[in-house]
């Protein structure tokens, strides 16, 4: 949360800092600036809007228990992807007895 909030005061810096540019300097050289700075913020805005999203939805997940559930999952399939490897493996030492 607290990188989301001095990315966002960034990118107002970065827009603060152009506008001071553009006004000392010529049309052409301000353009040019003004559009590298748009870039700049728009990135930010992004980077920052998927780091909202990450973190509500693991706000969510929380809430609605499901991590939980996710964890769970995990554990039961390596609990039952082990007890395959075991038949299988019983299954291989039987047949090489015969």
């Amino acid at each position: 949360m607290v990188t989301m909030k001095k990315e966002a005061e960034q990118a107002v810096t970065h827009a603060r800092a152009a506008v001071g540019e553009a006004s000392r300097q010529g049309g052409e050289v301000a353009s040019r600036l003004a559009n590298k700075t748009v870039k700049q913020a728009r990135k930010t805005i992004a980077r920052v809007r998927v780091q909202a999203t990450e973190t509500a939805g693991k706000v969510v997940g929380k809430i609605t228990g499901r991590t939980r559930k996710r964890r769970r999952a995990k554990v039961a399939a390596v609990v039952g992807a082990t007890a395959v490897a075991a038949a299988v493996g019983v299954a291989a030492v039987r047949r090489r007895r015969r």
